[in-house]
């Protein structure tokens, strides 16, 4: 008779595991690349937030204007495309929640070179004429009292090309990222300056349709809850975050993890640490996609004015944040180790 209850016990334990798994609802997250920028969907899916939240997420990796473009057709629920070009030519798509408002790129030059301002008349590789990173190389300069017509500019591409033409003298500098600026400096060339400290440069962790959020804002909040325990978890216990960074890079060395982890979380204000950026950094962010679309003959695309919250709704991450904060939640009592 024991063994009878037992057996009927255990199926009644499988039965509401096998319910609870079937309730799970589906959710498709596109990713624009793979490496770091799967981090923040690996800590809610590793730690159980997005189960949680009654949700499975699959997170799939595409390239390009495609992470949006899959967005607008519904092949996936949300993305990390940043779709401020789409939504500037009309597409109906907001960004819901950000993870950083600071550019990743170092100014690394020459080691005859001193100051920001001596930068006039040398040259300097650029990935190309018209690009983001560009525009934010001409507001960076211009906060320097450097114009960027001063400066010889030689659109080379790849990061690594341009590391090379720094390195063999083609060129005097070039903006790049914390990893190249390290492998020039440790050739004798000098990290002048970030430039996350003069300019912003946003990043989306969610975006989705405006259908979806008419249709479903109760899915949108749980997505939007889940993930951004996940971030403030990256920020706020580094290390146990440090090992995320490890498993998704594929590190084995930790102080090189503990290095990216220290990045990255430079490249975020608190404001955007919980999910926000503020309005100034919104307005220029957008308007500096206006400029980029201009530049490479997309004029006829844009709608003309465009509101902030035609852009941006971070209504689900404000109350995300404070139902977060209110119920105590702990990000340090998380060790992923012994998951």
């Amino acid at each position: 008779m024991v063994r009878i209850i037992i057996a009927l016990a255990m199926l009644a334990c499988l039965g509401i595991d096998a319910f609870a798994a079937e309730a799970l609802k589906k959710i498709r997250i596109a990713s624009k690349g793979g490496g770091e920028a799967l981090v923040p969907y690996v800590i809610p899916q590793r730690l159980g937030f997005y189960r949680e939240e009654g949700l499975d997420v699959d997170v799939i990796v595409t390239r390009g204007t495609v992470t949006t473009q899959v967005v607008v057709s519904g092949a996936v629920d949300y993305s990390n495309g940043g779709s401020i070009p789409a939504i500037l030519s009309g597409a109906h798509l907001k960004i819901l929640l950000v993870n950083s408002d600071k550019p990743a790129q170092y100014l690394v030059t020459s080691p005859k070179i001193a100051s920001i301002k001596q930068l006039t008349g040398k040259s300097m590789a650029i990935s190309d004429t018209s690009g983001n990173s560009t525009l934010i190389l001409r507001e960076f300069l211009a906060k320097n009292g450097v114009a960027i017509e001063n400066i010889q500019m030689r659109a080379l591409g790849e990061p690594a090309v341009r590391l090379g033409a720094l390195m063999t003298g083609a060129v005097d500098a070039t903006l790049i990222s914390y990893g190249f600026a390290k492998q020039a400096e440790a050739k004798g060339f000098r990290i002048l300056a970030y430039s996350g400290d003069y300019v912003s440069s946003l990043s989306a962790n969610l975006e989705t349709s405006d259908d979806k959020i008419q249709k479903s804002p109760d899915e949108v909040y749980k997505v939007v809850k889940a993930t951004l325990k996940g971030q403030l978890f990256f920020h706020r216990n580094p290390s146990e975050a440090t090992k995320f960074v490890m498993e998704v890079l594929r590190l084995h060395d930790l102080s090189e993890a503990k290095e990216v982890w220290q990045e990255r979380s430079k490249q975020s204000s608190e404001l955007a640490k919980i999910g926000r950026a503020s309005d100034e950094n919104l307005t220029t962010n957008i308007e500096r996609v206006r400029e980029q679309m201009r530049m490479v003959g997309a004029q006829s695309k844009l709608k003309g004015t465009i509101s902030l919250d035609q852009v941006y709704d971070f209504s689900f991450a404000k109350k995300a944040y404070d139902e977060i904060r209110a119920s105590k939640w702990d990000p340090m009592r998380y060790d992923y180790s012994k998951r």
